[in-house]
């Protein structure tokens, strides 16, 4: 952990199942993502531009009556399949799993009960880091979400792996992408601490970075080839592309 006096990371330790990391260099995260995720393992990975938001989706979110949640849902569902009739070119494959028709919407910014995660701990650092505005917090976030252990725990009736099979989403295929789904509506964190209380390993990890770090980051994931081109195989991911080095050649 140490190099030289200072550690390049710092654990809270374990609290009801969930554990905070500080660490305050983007190489440092490179070196902790390389001891502590080998390939192939249960974990999963999506990154926050703020270390304040929940682990919670778009449409619960916006939900203040979780008694309501079910209702909302279904009626934003319908709606959508309702708005986006003769929209899907000639033939579209009929779904019966809810999921899939959610997973559309989520790629067409639907507020949807989907959350989105990666299997690659450097997708979701780019994801972290690469939105910025006013109301940027000191502390960006790259939480990882054991998927093993969620079932271990009793949690896989509360948290659901999706993984979509429609090829109407490109974009889960280019970001190596997963959705976690939950029924009742709580953020992943209230889950984990309802069923782990007092659990002393970590089912999900947040690893905080600092803000400062983002270009350091950005330039770091730009060499490995992680970037909108790359993870947005589409018009707007080219263009968001083209507008960031832009950005950077106007500087």
């Amino acid at each position: 952990m140490a190099k030289g006096n200072r550690p390049r990371w710092t654990p809270t330790g374990v609290n009801d199942g969930i554990e905070e990391i500080h660490i305050r260099r983007w190489n440092y995260f490179i070196d902790y993502v390389q001891d502590h995720f080998p390939p192939d393992s249960s974990w999963v990975f999506r990154g926050h531009r703020k270390d304040t938001y929940k682990l919670e989706s778009t449409i619960d979110r916006q939900i203040k009556d979780k008694a309501r949640t079910k209702e909302i849902r279904s009626a934003q569902l319908e709606r959508f399949k309702l708005a986006i009739r003769g929209k899907r070119g000639a033939n579209p494959p009929a779904y019966t799993d809810e999921k899939e028709w959610w997973s559309i919407g989520q790629h067409f910014e639907l507020l949807t009960p989907l959350l989105d995660w990666s299997n690659s701990p450097y997708t979701a650092a780019y994801f972290s880091f690469f939105k910025t505005g006013h109301d940027d917090t000191k502390k960006r976030v790259v939480i990882a979400l054991n998927k093993e252990k969620v079932i271990d725990n009793g949690l896989k009736d509360e948290i659901e792996f999706f993984v979509p099979s429609s090829d109407e989403n490109a974009r889960v295929i280019s970001q190596n992408g997963l959705f976690t789904y939950s029924e009742s509506g709580k953020s992943i964190e209230e889950l984990v601490k309802d069923k782990c209380a007092g659990l002393n390993e970590a089912v999900v990890k947040k690893i905080i970075l600092p803000n400062d770090e983002r270009e350091n980051a950005l330039a770091g994931l730009e060499l490995m080839n992680i970037n909108h081109l790359t993870l947005f195989p589409d018009l707007h991911g080219a263009s968001i592309y083209s507008n960031t080095k832009l950005y950077t050649d106007a500087k």
